[in-house]
């Protein structure tokens, strides 16, 4: 004997009405293939049989094959239609689901028709993931990777924010499609959006982060934090600039979050000290360009400045 799938909702309703009138339908239904059940959810979304036709409507569902069980129960029976019943599952769903995935199939734009017929699993997240997606992006081969319409709506915000940012978006497309990993590939090309003009332009001895790409690349010569500041470059909100004064260079740190552009600090390797003269180069070159400088602590007391070091990887903290 086949093992028993739980039925309930709507459709258990239904077949309560149904085994009422012929006894063992039930039965049958909770034994049969997922496949069966698929297709009697699918003929039970579309008619609802008459009182006096319940009977000959439970022998026909459990007798008729597949095929002419759906062309009774639908005017037009797409192509694609009983496979995606398949795809299904065992579990049923909302009786909305199947007529609206019937009309999908029917008469719904041919890149939805597609990415349906291409869909290794079916159900009414998945369906509501495809049909939210524009034309280029429900392509099977991005949209199967999309593990929920949370995500599906990230991807579609994100890929026309590149694409606002000067990115083409054929090209962005074209990798997700390879892509395995969806956000993986929407970081690496974020990477490569050009950040807002910064508080300072590019001179002989100034060189203002310009991307994410050189953003990383910052991040991983000075070995500091600074990658975490991705977001708010993008806004506007914060700024880094490299710095060379006799020989030695240093990361200036500017911040916007009070609407105007101050010097949030200047550092060196792995956020060490830099000696007094550079530092005081770097502020001296930042005001000549109308940049203040926050200088909201006094750094005069070396025990402070110590615990400040050793606790400046707060993030770290398993408090």
């Amino acid at each position: 004997m086949g093992s028993i799938e739980p039925l309930s909702g709507w459709l258990l309703d239904r077949i309560v009405v149904l085994d009422e009138a012929k006894p063992g339908f039930a039965g049958f239904m909770l034994r049969t293939s997922a496949e069966r059940r698929q297709v009697v959810a699918a003929f039970l979304a579309a008619v609802d049989p008459a009182d006096d036709m319940a009977e000959e409507a439970a022998h026909f569902l459990m007798g008729c094959r597949h095929h002419a069980i759906l062309q009774l129960a639908f005017e037009h029976v797409p192509v694609g239609f009983r496979a995606a019943l398949v795809r299904c599952g065992a579990k049923v769903h909302d009786r909305d689901f199947y007529i609206r995935l019937w009309a999908l199939l029917t008469r719904g734009p041919q890149h939805i028709v597609t990415a349906i017929r291409h869909s290794a699993k079916l159900n009414p997240e998945r369906l509501a993931i495809i049909t939210g997606l524009p034309a280029d992006l429900s392509d099977h081969r991005i949209s199967a990777k999309i593990k929920d319409k949370a995500q599906a709506d990230d991807i579609v915000l994100a890929v026309d924010l590149l694409v606002r940012r000067g990115l083409d978006r054929a090209a962005i497309v074209e990798a997700l499609r390879q892509s395995t990993k969806l956000a993986d590939t929407i970081k690496r090309w974020s990477l490569r959006i050009a950040f807002p003009r910064g508080p300072i332009s590019a001179s002989e001895h100034y060189r203002p982060v310009n991307n994410g790409v050189e953003l990383a690349a910052t991040a991983k010569r000075y070995r500091n934090c600074s990658r975490r500041y991705f977001t708010s470059l993008l806004e506007a909100d914060h700024a880094f600039g490299e710095f060379q004064h006799e020989e030695q260079k240093v990361l200036i740190s500017f911040d916007r979050s009070q609407g105007f552009w101050l010097v949030d600090g200047v550092y060196g390797y792995r956020n060490g000290d830099v000696p007094a003269g550079v530092s005081e180069a770097a502020y001296a070159f930042a005001a000549r360009h109308g940049v203040i400088t926050r200088r909201a602590t006094d750094r005069g007391d070396k025990a402070m400045e110590a615990l400040r070091r050793l606790s400046r990887h707060y993030m770290d903290w398993d408090v």
